[in-house]
């Protein structure tokens, strides 16, 4: 990319990074002005960064002259050294739980004060539901955010208990206390809950995934419609699902590095 910098202080890569953020969320297309908009920076700015990114393959064009994130990110986040080979092995359980309840099941990892899913599968008459791949769930609203939380270390939870907890529904624990005894007694129990905390009408039930020196690594979940049934009738599932990921994970052998470019 040139090193024309129009605004000062921001170098060319901030610049780009700001462009790329701006499809955080729910956001699937978004427009020259959208963007400018979205990141601050000056439309001639945005359409000359977000020309070279298309050309690069980090964003593409919509028919109707938007941009859209482009397919070269993802074959570069799937390499990502935290979930590159995790959602391979985790798959056949997740099938396994997804085979069982016939509900969502989700693949979460902590990603600074966001549980951030890498894996999901749906039934088509599964109820809706906000979590989709590559977005962000709070951590206190979520049973896959309670999760990694009560099982990551004491400086991760007393930052994430020092933020103001939003409250997505009238049932969203707000306060530091009561999500502090909630995550005390996912320890106890070995899974978490998340009762219409997250959104009205879904319940969810997730277990910690740990690692070969118990450091938590991910988190499992099912979701499910309110009323059907309690969610903590999935736990026992659950945890064995996180147990079996949490086995493979301790006997893999990550295969010898390849170059993307595969010649026949």
């Amino acid at each position: 990319m040139s090193g024309n910098n129009e605004v000062p202080g921001r170098s060319v890569v901030m610049k780009a990074s700001m462009i790329l953020d701006a499809f955080a969320g729910n956001r699937v297309a978004m427009s020259l002005s959208d963007l400018a908009r979205a990141t601050g920076l000056p439309s001639s700015t945005v359409h000359r960064i977000a020309r070279e990114l298309v050309t690069w393959g980090g964003l593409e064009r919509t028919p109707g002259g938007d941009y859209t994130v482009g397919i070269r990110l993802w074959e570069i986040a799937a390499r990502s050294r935290r979930s590159y080979g995790l959602r391979e092995l985790a798959m056949p359980f997740l099938q396994g739980l997804f085979d069982v309840s016939r509900q969502h099941v989700q693949l979460a990892v902590l990603d600074g004060n966001d549980a951030l899913l890498i894996e999901k599968i749906s039934a088509a008459r599964a109820i809706d539901t906000i979590g989709r791949v590559g977005g962000r769930l709070p951590l206190h609203a979520s049973a896959v955010g309670k999760a990694l939380l009560a099982s990551s270390g004491e400086a991760v939870q007393s930052r994430a208990l020092a933020r103001t907890l939003a409250a997505y529904t009238p049932f969203t624990l707000t306060t530091a206390a009561a999500l502090r005894l909630q995550l005390a007694e996912t320890r106890r129990c070995g899974f978490a809950l998340a009762v219409e905390e997250m959104s009205l009408g879904a319940v969810s039930c997730a277990a910690p995934i740990l690692g070969p020196g118990h450091e938590v690594v991910a988190a499992v979940s099912v979701v499910m419609p309110a009323g059907d049934a309690s969610p903590g009738r999935w736990s026992t599932a659950v945890m064995g699902a996180a147990f079996g990921v949490a086995r493979a994970l301790t006997q893999h052998r990550p295969p010898a590095a390849i170059s993307a470019h595969l010649t026949g």
